[in-house]
């Protein structure tokens, strides 16, 4: 993944929080799915907002890396490319 694209919400998602769950329901209008995400997901989802792949790594990172442990750049990389797989993010180029 290019560390330069933006990364944003896709068009038409939407989501609502289940706070009992600790975690984030999404439904996606182009694959008509809905998609649970965990809290560690689920803040990547919300960096989600027009920065670059890089700026979205290094948030990440910050807010949850001494939380979560081991490599969490590699971890918010793979969780992109995850969200990407979903299309519940769409990716810009730089």
């Amino acid at each position: 993944m290019n560390a330069q694209r933006s990364v944003r919400k896709a068009a038409g998602v939407r989501s609502r929080a289940v706070p009992q769950a600790e975690c984030l329901m999404v439904f996606s209008p182009q694959s008509g799915r809905i998609h649970w995400l965990g809290l560690d997901t689920w803040l990547l989802f919300e960096l989600c907002d027009g920065r670059s792949v890089d700026a979205v790594a290094r948030g990440y990172a910050e807010l949850a890396g001494d939380k979560l442990g081991g490599d969490a750049q590699g971890r918010a990389l793979r969780g992109l490319e995850s969200l990407l797989g979903s299309r519940l993010i769409e990716a810009d180029a730089a």
